[in-house]
């Protein structure tokens, strides 16, 4: 698959930490969707890379103060910028091609450390692969 580039805006998410990656991400969405419907809602999973490896987030887009106080959930706020991006139809039966389409834009991009990959679920069937790059200063 052929990655494009987009211009992805910040976003501030009400989040809940995978207990393990990649085993735990499925008990992150569940938490999260205990506290507050995704049903209609701008979900993201955020892959993050710390020093003892990767954590992944769920994370539902804020719809404000109130609701992040209700929630009670930590809120991630991920910087806007350009990413490579990957779409993936009925992306339920091709889990195992995430990580794969990942390293794929990976080698083919110069990728921004400061900014999580993220999965952003456009719908129950499409899921886009973003990747942050970094972008060329022309001289």
């Amino acid at each position: 698959m052929k990655s494009t580039i987009i211009q992805q805006p910040p976003l501030r998410l009400i989040t809940v930490k995978a207990p393990s990656f990649p085993e735990g991400i499925s008990a992150s969405w569940q938490e999260i969707e205990s506290k507050r419907s995704i049903k209609g809602r701008r979900s993201y999973g955020l892959i993050c890379t710390t020093e003892t490896g990767m954590e992944y987030h769920a994370g539902l887009v804020s719809d404000g103060e109130l609701e992040e106080r209700v929630t009670g959930l930590p809120v991630i706020e991920v910087a806007g910028g350009p990413c490579a991006r990957i779409k993936l139809e009925n992306w339920n039966q091709k889990k195992e091609q995430i990580g794969p389409s990942f390293a794929q834009m990976a080698a083919e991009h110069e990728v921004d450390p400061t900014r999580p990959a993220m999965e952003f679920y456009r719908s129950f069937s499409e899921l886009h692969l973003l990747l942050p790059v970094k972008t060329k200063v022309a001289s």
